[in-house]
């Protein structure tokens, strides 16, 4: 399994310090014939391919002060995550910046941009592999994709704020109160990316963008978190 993406869990194989608790735990796993998948400070991960079992197992570390962390991610895989520090886990995720995409994403539109640049002078100047009747059009192609990527991407913030949630979808700017939000909704759309939607009072759907799986799961759950908060 690799490493979780807010570092709470890390696996055998990563040369970190054990957490004090885990030689106890792992006796009376090994015990109860659980399988334990990852660790980390605040967290352990461990097999469950049952909403059974996982009950199960729930109350058999429930006298080792482990409480369930509930994952939807970790459901879908047959997982199960479970900490002695509850606060801990909801802390790192609150800590998690989530107003702005990840550098890697907001630098896709330059590479664009490049390209573009690099099929225009091509094609102006008549050098290069391409010849001007495939540079110039690609070029243009490539341009627009730029000015689309720049909209998509720079053009997105979020703000959490007391009362509402502040987003930015193409330079535009939406509130929507915490009250108006029923759940959080991510739907997988291939390539690891995810899209995050909002399921609001009204029974509208608010999309609120596709994401890096990664960054798409840390901004759910803290919406997730702060909509909790609230209710």
């Amino acid at each position: 399994m690799p490493e979780d993406i807010l570092g709470l869990r890390y696996t055998a194989g990563m040369n970190r310090i054990d957490p004090g608790w885990l030689p106890e735990t792992r006796d009376q796993c090994r015990q109860l014939g659980i399988t334990i998948m990852a660790w980390g400070p605040d967290m352990l991960t461990v097999e469950a391919k049952s909403v059974t079992r996982a009950k199960e197992i729930a109350a058999q570390l429930g006298p080792l002060g482990f409480k369930v962390i509930e994952n939807e991610d970790d459901a879908y895989a047959g997982m199960l995550s479970l900490s002695k520090n509850p606060e801990a886990v909801r802390a790192q995720v609150a800590g998690h910046d989530v107003s702005r995409r990840r550098w890697d994403e907001q630098i896709e539109p330059l590479i664009w941009a490049a390209c573009a640049i690099g099929f225009f002078i091509a094609g102006l100047n008549h050098s290069g592999r391409y010849p001007a009747w495939f540079a110039l059009p690609a070029g243009a192609a490539l341009a627009l994709l730029f000015f689309w990527d720049a909209a998509r991407i720079w053009g997105w913030r979020l703000e959490i704020l007391p009362d509402a949630l502040r987003v930015r979808r193409l330079f535009r700017w939406t509130m929507i109160p915490w009250n108006q939000i029923r759940k959080v909704e991510s739907v997988p759309t291939g390539r690891n990316q995810e899209r995050l939607i909002l399921h609001l009072v009204s029974h509208s759907l608010l999309p609120l963008g596709t994401f890096g799986g990664g960054f798409a799961r840390n901004l759910r759950d803290r919406l997730r978190q702060e909509l909790a908060r609230r209710n």
